[in-house]
Order: C-alpha cells, then structure tokens, then sequence
C-alpha cells in the first residue's frame, strides 16, 4: 500500500467524526457544594484558649494544622471555579475532538503540529487560533509563530501561549513546553490538560524520558489521562561525498562532504521503544497499566524531505505513516467514546488529584497530606499523653517518698506537748513540696500549672492527731496487804489487853498472859485480813501513743494529698488534654464526613 495513503485516510476520517458531549453538571455542583460547605465549617475552627496557655508548642503545631486546612479549603474552592473556568476552553470546541500535544521544549511537538497542518487535503480549512494567559480566545489570520498556515519551528524558544488549530472534527492543540524559560507556559499548558480528549507526549530520541519528563507524565497519569509516547527526532545524520566531486567543495557541501539525514534502524527505533515502556510501567500504579497508549518512533524532518522528494521507502521508514494509522484508528473506533468521557474524567481527576491526594506525588492540597498532618500532631499529642502519665507516676511516687521523709525529719522532735504545732508545721511544709513536686515534673508540658491549681490549695485540721499516753492494767491480790493490816489491828488490841492483864495479876503471871494475848490478837488479825482480801486491776503508764498517731498521721496524708494530686492532674487533663482532643475530633469529624461526601459522587 502506497503508505502517502494513509495520510489521506486520515484526514478523510475527521470529516466523518461523530461525538458526544456528556455533561457532568449535576456532580459539579454536589463537588461545589461539598467544598464550600467543609470550606466553611473549616473557617469556623478556633483553638481553645486554654489550650493556647499551657502549651504553646503543640498551640502552634494544632494552629498550624488548622491553618494548613484552611489555606487547602480555599485553593480546593479557587482550584474548582478555575476548572469551570478553564471549561469555557472545552465548550468552544464542543464539537471537536480535542488533542493536545504536551512536552518539553525542542521535543520536536511543533515540528509535528506543523506537517499535520500543512500535509491537509486541498478540499480542507485550516482555523487558526490562540488562547492568551488570560484564557481568552483570539481569532485571527496568523499568529506569530505561524508561518504560511502552518505552525512556525524556532529552536530557540517555545510557544508563548496555548495556540492549535482546527481542521474538521478535530482540534489540534500544541501548549507551551515544559522546561521553559517563563514558567507560566508550562502551568498555563498543565490547565488545559483536562479539556484534552487524547493527549500525544513528545520525547526526543536523543535522551528519551528524561527526568522532569517522566515527573509530569506521573501528573498526567495521576489525572488518569490516557497517553500516547511519541518518541521525536528518530533520525541521524551521516556523511557522504558531494555529487559536485571538488575537494575545495561548493556551496552544498564542506571541502566535498555533506551530511545526510538518515532515519534510525528499526532495531534502535525498538530498544528505545521497549526502553521508555519500561521505565513508564515504573511510573504507573499496577491497576492503571490500562492509561498508556501507544509508544512510537518518528522524524518528522525526515517525513518533510520524503514527501518533497517523494521517495515512499523513505517516507515510510520516517515511520510518520504508523503515526497516522494509530491517530485514523483513534479518531474512527475511539473518538466518540473518548470525548462523552472526558468530562467525566475531568471531575474524577480533579476529585482524585486535587482533593483525595495522589498516591505517588505528593499534594499539599489533598485530604491525604492533611491526614498525614493530622498523624504527625496526633503522634505529638500521644507522646504528651504517654509522658504526662510517666510525669504523673513519678509525682505519686516522689510524694510518697517526700511524705516519710518529712515525717520522720520531725519524728524525734514530736512529744505530747508539741504534737498540734509540729503537725501543723508538716502539713504546712508537706503542703508545699507537693505542689513542688508537680510543678517540676509537669512544667515540661503544662506552662500555666501554678495559676490554674492554686484553688486546690488546702490545709488539715491536725485536732485528730494528739499524742497521749498509754496505760496498761495490772492484777493486785489484796490477802497478803490486809493480813498484815489485820495483825497489826488485833496486835494493839491484844497490847491493850495486856496492859490491863498486867494490872490485875501477879507479874509471872501478866507477863505470860500479855504475850498470850498479843499472840492471839495477831493471829487472829491476820486471819481476819486474810479471809477479807480480793483480786484488783491497776492502771500503770507504760509509754505513749507517738508511733501509731505518726502512722496515722502518714496514712492520712498519703491518702487526701494523693487525692489532691488526682484532682490537680484531672483538672490539667480537663483544662488542655479534653480540649485538645475536642479540637481534633472536629477537625477529623469534618474531613472525615467531606471525604465520605467527595467519594460518594462517582
């Protein structure tokens, strides 16, 4: 088949193009919707001003995280009305099949925009126009960069401003190059990448799928836009004699010799190709091999000195003629369906990439960088929570042990006497190591710790602390004591007897009878006593009550200061911890709700 064909099969197929134009603006309202009102709840936010005074570290990193969300919420509504913006551009080629060509600078994308213009049947138009930085739509008989209906080449620059061209059903569109000198081109071109129906990214076949290349292809994946690689300039040029036969040369050639453009092997053409799908299928998630089109290789300049010089082996070996085929095949089997998906894919993309996040490039402007945001002020908050319950145990502990050691600083000092006093002067100087205690430990989280507990100051009544001392009861048996009371008794009384005895008797005889009868008076005495007596229990001091009421004392303290300390540490926990938690579960109540919403639409 005379391969000059298939050029003309391909420009007989834009006449017969049929398309269909879905519109998408129910779900562009439920998007503008779901933004605006997470926009608005999102302003809403502010930061609990306890939270602000005792910590001003993880204040900063909550401030901050709002902050991000809020500045995200905004560019999500900037972002979108700029989408329905940039939708002015699509709805003036609503009844075109719009390809836009995308790729760096000297990737030879003009040059091909070019051969496609000028290579058109004689029965066929070719418009020309250009959409400004403003996005506004210029009709008007040459542009700057066109040369003679037909795309201008200069090596030294790129195209300043979206320009193309329509030619029946089609509408070509060649955008700045990346890697410009005005960085505005090349974000001016990534704006009007959503309105493509079937996208072309030129990569020259002298360093194929460079880096900042295969960075923006990653985008244009991200955005699950199907591409096509056309692999440029797979051509050489090779030395042969001047037909003029002249060493000293002729105005063709240099001392004899001139340069011959030759396409590249087709072995070549093919380790290129398998080389950039390769490295491409590094850049695509596994479940979206599906997005990349067809890898080719082209020379363009090749194809225009074929057709000048109608050589057809030439020509077809420029490989332009596969090129057509594959776009004839697009436009005939592909077109229709292409263009009814696109703006369906415009609004999936930008929900996907510009709110949901991309799972290979990073957007600061996605609820994925949010949530990692959100993860790295929750891991901060955690480790406060983790240490603020390590500084508690240490402040339980560090109280107990100050608590006994001040008891027993003062234990030997401590008497009956003084014990109301001394127990006043230890509540007073426990009452402030404890707040001691917590200030040190807790200072490292908490910076407003003492103005807010100073209404849990207290003191004790020490009235239930009173040493006294300690009695023991004893038994005393009563017999042997009243005995010896008894004989003494009845012993005077037998002395009286005796006395009168001695009176009225001869002396042997009062002298036998007295000791008779004080004999018989102390016996009989003792026996009264001992018949008289009994068992009795006496009460005796055998020391004081100063341990147990030191314990009780400690015990006592232990347990109020303990609680003291709970109630300190639950109002630290009710004054920063609760609300803090309350700020993020709202925070993440919001997204949580808006992602949900996002999701639901397709």
């Amino acid at each position: 088949m005379n391969q000059f064909v298939k050029l003309e099969d391909f420009y007989k197929s834009l006449k017969d193009i049929k398309l269909i134009n879905n519109s998408v603006d129910e779900k562009r309202e439920l998007v503008k919707k779901y933004v605006s009102n997470f926009n608005a709840n999102i302003q809403n936010l502010r930061i609990d001003e306890n939270i602000k005074k005792q910590n001003k570290e993880i204040s900063s990193l909550l401030e901050e995280t709002i902050n991000l969300i809020k500045l995200v919420s905004n560019d999500w509504l900037k972002n979108f009305d700029e989408m329905i913006e940039r939708e002015k551009f699509r709805s003036d080629l609503s009844n075109y099949f719009i390809v836009i060509i995308f790729g760096k600078v000297k990737a030879g994308k003009s040059s091909l925009g070019n051969f496609i213009a000028k290579n058109k049947l004689d029965s066929q138009k070719v418009e020309f126009f250009k959409y400004d930085e403003a996005g506004k739509k210029q009709t008007i008989k040459k542009l700057e960069e066109i040369d003679e209906d037909s795309f201008a080449t200069n090596n030294l620059e790129c195209t300043v401003e979206i320009q193309g061209f329509k030619l029946d059903g089609m509408a070509w569109i060649d955008t700045p190059g990346l890697g410009s000198m005005v960085k505005e081109n090349g974000d001016l071109a990534k704006e009007y990448i959503q309105s493509a129906d079937y996208i072309i990214y030129p990569t020259s076949s002298d360093s194929p799928l460079q880096l900042d290349e295969r960075e923006q292809l990653k985008e244009l994946f991200e955005q699950n836009k199907k591409v096509s690689i056309c692999i440029t300039k797979s051509d050489y040029n090779d030395e042969d004699e001047c037909d003029c036969g002249s060493e000293d040369g002729c105005k063709n050639c240099n001392k004899g010799i001139i340069k011959v453009l030759k396409n590249k092997s087709l072995l070549n053409r093919q380790k290129q190709e398998v080389f950039v799908k390769e490295e491409i299928y590094k850049l695509i998630p596994k479940d979206k091999n599906y997005i990349l089109g067809d890898i080719f290789s082209i020379s363009t300049h090749a194809a225009k000195n074929a057709l000048c010089s109608s050589d057809n082996e030439f020509f077809e070996d420029s490989n332009i003629p596969k090129f057509y085929e594959l776009l004839t095949d697009v436009i005939r089997d592909k077109a229709s369906k292409l263009k009814a998906d696109t703006p369906y894919e415009g609004l999936k993309s930008f929900i996907d990439f510009n709110i949901l996040g991309s799972d290979i490039i990073k957007q600061n402007s996605s609820i994925k960088n949010i949530k990692l945001e959100l993860e790295s002020l929750e891991q901060v908050i955690r480790e406060s929570q983790e240490r603020f319950e390590i500084l508690k145990e240490n402040s339980s502990n560090d109280l107990v042990s100050e608590i006994e050691f001040i008891i027993s600083k003062y234990s030997l000092e401590i008497n009956k006497s003084n014990s109301k006093e001394m127990f006043l002067q230890i509540d007073s100087e426990i009452n402030k190591k404890m707040f001691e205690i917590i200030e040190k430990n807790i200072s490292e989280i908490l910076n407003n710790f003492d103005a807010s507990f100073k209404s849990l100051r207290t003191t004790f009544s020490s009235n239930e602390f009173i040493i006294e001392d300690v009695y023991e009861s004893i038994k005393v048996d009563t017999s042997s004591r009243n005995k010896k009371i008894g004989a003494g008794v009845f012993g005077t009384l037998g002395s009286i007897l005796s006395g009168i005895f001695l009176a009225s008797n001869p002396i042997g005889w009062a002298v036998a009878g007295t000791i008779v009868a004080g004999a018989a008076a102390g016996y009989a005495g003792g026996k009264l006593g001992e018949f008289s007596g009994s068992i009795d229990e006496e009460k005796i001091v055998v020391g004081d009550n100063k341990e147990q009421i030191l314990l009780k004392f400690k015990n006592s303290r232990l347990e109020n200061y303990e609680k003291i300390a709970k109630g300190m540490y639950n109002e630290m926990q009710s004054l920063f911890f609760v609300p803090l938690e309350k700020s993020l579960n709202e925070i993440k109540s919001n997204l949580n709700q808006f992602e949900q919403n996002i999701k639901q639409i397709f």
